[in-house]
């Protein structure tokens, strides 16, 4: 059957979505929105403004639709016969109604049609799709033959919702058949036995007929006028009216229109349909409320429908903001360089048999006397911590001067940091030797091995957990970290200053840039202007250093962790991407799930954790520092048995320590 006519039920839609009443609400809703961002962004106030939108823009729909509101449905109704209501909850087409209220109702809407005319062959249509016409002709048709009235049923709907979808016998052949002439009423006609009780003879739609005006002509009528002779009852479930050329040649052959709408239906789809049914000849006897309860008015308050907009327009706003953040976000998370994070391909280039690399000039030392090896703990799963390495570059000289490890128990216990020592003697996969740790940033390039791998491999080794991610920069990285973040205070008591580091800060608290926080962090021998005088800061080391980039990193990540506005996220999160290189291992997904949980930690509860070492010297007379005891035993002095476990389980953490949070569904 031919579709889409010009006042299609598509049409009808995309005219109520697009009218004038709803592109003016949302425009002005999201121009008030956008301005009062400008105004204010903050988290509060983002909310406040999308209902000021959505509210301003709901205003001036209702008073754009009380100037240009079509009829009602109530009145476009007016003076057609209510028949009958159909509960909501009962909706959609079955293949049989048993007894109780729905076959009642049924009954009862039998009986009202019954008394509305006299004629035989009645329509049983909708102005649109999804009105449930099809279901309510095919229950007429139970509830009639219940009821002891000789009825047939006729499909004249050939889409997939119709009554064809319950034919295990298939449509064809069937009407559409009959009117070409390629099949009798006797031959295409069959009856449908639903139970014991329920029998009835039924004529399929058959194949989508070529041309609708058969269905109009001379076989058709002849057909019907046969089956008048012996049924009380001919039912014809036809398709929506406004959307098929056949609803209106069958309409040649009624005596009138049973329409079927829900509460929602459109008033000028129902009017045009009451319409074109009454030049047709098939006039509306009277409507049904199909998935209603029929008990409330047909007319939705304006007022009602205006709040109901505003709620969908706020939350538009809402969600489009949501989603132009995390665009920018991604957009962000895209320029971020990565490199592969690899520990295993490290444990395996002790396996092989090719000789070892040379190392750079002044990277591997010798210790003046042998040192018993301090044996590292086994590194436990992973599933057991979450972890993060922070490594700071020096570009000039090749060697990292920031290797900071921040751990986070996952079984609640209290996360820690440690900072291991540029200095620090270790083992040298690479090579096979010892070097100073800091020298591992440059990799094992003929096993293609990046820097930050062997250098997480190795901080695994030594702490006994091994590393998840790491984020590695720069110098000048940092510098653009630390202004990014608006600075960071540095607090000292005398005046300092160590001209190979570029230091100079007045005594108190000072705002430092990103320049003075790197010289801070950098600088090994610190003098302070005491009386007059400048002295050699007390206890000026790698050590000493080591406390001064854990005091500025902590204050980095609690202007990371806290925004006043998704914007304010937005444009840290730009600033910053060209400045890191994390591990590749760390997706959109996971860095969310990290971030969160970094997030829900209180800076003053992380402990600061030392690895126990001595300085010596190598036969070069360069300064080391070697381990003195390995780090479980530090772990185990601090946390006693609250750690999870080297299989993977997980101790309970003590009471002291405070439970964090998980992203909520991030997994």
């Amino acid at each position: 059957m031919a579709q889409g006519t010009p006042r299609s039920d598509s049409n009808n839609l995309a005219r109520r979505i697009f009218s004038v009443a709803n592109i003016v609400a949302f425009g002005l809703g999201i121009a008030i929105f956008y301005i009062g961002l400008l105004i204010d962004d903050s988290h509060l106030w983002i909310i406040v403004w999308a209902v000021v939108g959505a509210s301003v823009g709901a205003a001036a729909w209702y008073l754009i639709d009380r100037r240009t509101r079509p009829p009602s449905l109530a009145s476009v109704l007016t003076g057609i016969p209510f028949l009958g209501a159909i509960p909501k909850e009962q909706s959609g087409p079955a293949p049989a109604i048993g007894s109780g209220p729905l076959a009642d109702r049924y009954l009862g809407l039998l009986r009202e049609i019954e008394g509305q005319t006299t004629g035989r062959v009645l329509l049983v249509s909708s102005p649109s799709p999804g009105q449930g016409a099809s279901s309510v002709a095919m229950n007429l048709a139970i509830a009639a033959t219940a009821a002891g009235r000789r009825v047939m049923l006729v499909d004249a709907d050939h889409s997939p919702t119709g009554i064809g979808q319950f034919l295990s016998s298939g449509t064809s052949p069937g009407l559409s058949d009959v009117a070409a002439g390629n099949s009798t009423l006797p031959e295409a006609a069959r009856m449908w036995t639903l139970d014991d009780g329920t029998r009835f003879p039924m004529l399929p739609s058959g194949d989508e007929p070529s041309d609708a005006k058969d269905l109009a002509g001379v076989l058709v009528a002849d057909a019907l006028d046969v089956v008048s002779e012996h049924a009380d009852l001919i039912i014809i479930d036809v398709p929506p009216i406004l959307w098929s050329d056949a609803t209106p040649e069958l309409g040649a052959h009624a005596d009138g229109t049973i329409l079927v709408l829900t509460d929602a239906a459109d008033p000028r789809a129902v009017a045009g349909a009451t319409e074109r049914l009454a030049a047709v000849g098939a006039p509306v006897l009277g409507y049904v409320r199909n998935r209603s309860a029929g008990a409330t008015a047909l007319r939705q308050h304006p007022l009602r429908h205006a709040v109901t907009l505003g709620a969908v327009l706020g939350a538009i706003i809402l969600f489009g903001y949501g989603a132009y953040t995390a665009v920018q976000l991604l957009n962000s998370w895209n320029r971020v360089e990565t490199q592969a994070l690899d520990t295993g391909a490290v444990s395996l280039i002790g396996q092989s048999s090719e000789p070892a690399e040379q190392p750079d000039p002044g990277d591997d030392v010798e210790l003046e006397e042998p040192e018993p090896p301090v044996v590292a703990p086994p590194q436990t799963p992973t599933e057991a911590y979450e972890t993060l390495l922070i490594i700071g570059n020096d570009k000039i000289a090749g060697a990292s001067d920031v290797i900071l490890y921040l751990v986070r128990p996952t079984n609640g216990a209290a996360p820690f940091m440690v900072s291991l020592p540029r200095d620090l003697y270790v083992e040298n996969p690479c090579t096979k030797g010892h070097s100073r740790i800091n020298t591992l940033i440059k990799g094992c390039p003929s096993k293609d091995i990046n820097g930050p791998t062997l250098l997480s491999y190795q901080v695994g080794a030594i702490t006994g957990i091994e590393v998840d991610h790491f984020a590695w920069f720069n110098f000048e990285s940092f510098t653009n970290i630390v202004d990014a973040v608006g600075g960071v205070e540095i607090c000292v008591d005398y005046p300092v200053r160590d001209a190979k580091a570029e230091l100079d800060l007045p005594a108190g608290c000072t705002q430092a840039t990103g320049a003075q926080a790197l010289s801070w962090v950098r600088s090994r021998k610190t003098q302070q202007l005491v009386n007059g005088s400048w002295q050699s800061v007390p206890g000026a080391s790698d050590l000493q250093r080591n406390q001064h980039q854990q005091d500025v990193i902590l204050q980095m990540f609690a202007k990371l962790k806290s925004f006043d506005s998704l914007s304010e996220l937005t444009t840290k999160a730009a600033s910053l991407a060209d400045n890191f290189i994390l591990d590749d291992g760390l997706n959109p997904k996971k860095a969310v799930n990290l971030a969160w949980s970094l997030r829900g930690i209180k800076l003053e509860d992380i402990k600061r954790l030392e690895i126990p070492v001595r300085l010596t010297r190598s036969k070069t007379g360069q300064s080391i520092l070697v381990e003195t005891a390995p780090f479980d035993e530090v772990l185990a002095t601090e946390y006693g048995d609250s750690l999870p476990t080297e299989d993977g389980s997980q101790n309970a953490a003590s009471e002291e320590s405070p439970v964090q949070e998980t992203a909520p569904g991030v997994g």
